[in-house]
């Protein structure tokens, strides 16, 4: 049997760039992971609602940081040990996730696909063009470092980038990241003039995330459904 690992989300509730996720997204996002884990797992939840009904073994947080800046907390010292995890609330696993699971680094995400030319250089708007952080594979108290420094200029770090992704490509550069291949944009299936079919999902998919724009969150099609989560 293959060692025990936690996965972690986040279940933050606010008024924050049209974000309104609820308990519901948590449900689903653990049916997802049930149906594609190839291994025992313990479910986490970072979360500002303690009272939460949530199918996850809840941590609060220590900091009122907003929407997805509150995922720097994952990088606190007192994490529950051992491989981790993490995936946004908006996930569709729809492969097996064992690749992403036995991937080796410290802090492994998926790239952008903007050249190498761009990565760590702060843009308009705040973009680093460097990692996408809906999916990150850790070993808590490696890296409590970016929590620290987060937590010592956060006011103005939440001025200067769009968004804790952004940050950690100005100050990690070089982390090593998942295939590009096994992950697609929601924004890819819903956005395109013919909305894609499930024959034209690419075979390398493993994970599917993302919100497309504009907001409010619309409903993604029933084969991706039934896809990752078997309803």
């Amino acid at each position: 049997m293959k060692d025990k690992v936690n996965i972690i989300c986040l279940y933050w509730v606010g008024d924050y760039r049209n974000r309104d996720f609820t308990e519901k997204d948590i449900e689903n996002l653990r049916a997802t992971v049930d149906k594609h884990i190839d291994r025992p797992y313990e479910f986490y939840c970072l979360t500002n609602q303690p009272d939460a009904d949530l199918p996850a073994i809840k941590i609060p947080f220590k900091n009122d940081w907003p929407g997805w800046w509150a995922k720097v907390e994952l990088f606190r010292p007192d994490l529950p040990c051992g491989r981790t995890l993490y995936l946004d609330t908006d996930t569709y696993i729809v492969n097996s996730l064992q690749p992403i699971l036995d991937y080796e680094g410290d802090l492994v995400m998926f790239p952008t696909r903007r050249h190498k030319s761009m990565w760590g250089k702060l843009c308009k708007g705040g973009w680093v063009y460097r990692y996408q952080a809906a999916t990150m594979l850790f070993t808590p108290g490696q890296l409590t470092w970016l929590y620290y420094k987060f937590k010592d200029g956060a006011e103005e770090l939440m001025k200067m980038y769009r968004g804790e992704q952004d940050m950690y490509g100005m100050w990690i550069p070089n982390q090593p990241t998942f295939p590009k291949e096994w992950m697609v944009k929601m924004d890819t299936i819903m956005r395109r003039k013919i909305e894609y079919q499930e024959s034209q999902l690419p075979k390398e998919t493993i994970i599917v995330t993302g919100q497309p724009n504009p907001l409010p969150w619309r409903n993604p099609p029933e084969w991706l459904i039934k896809r990752a989560r078997g309803d």
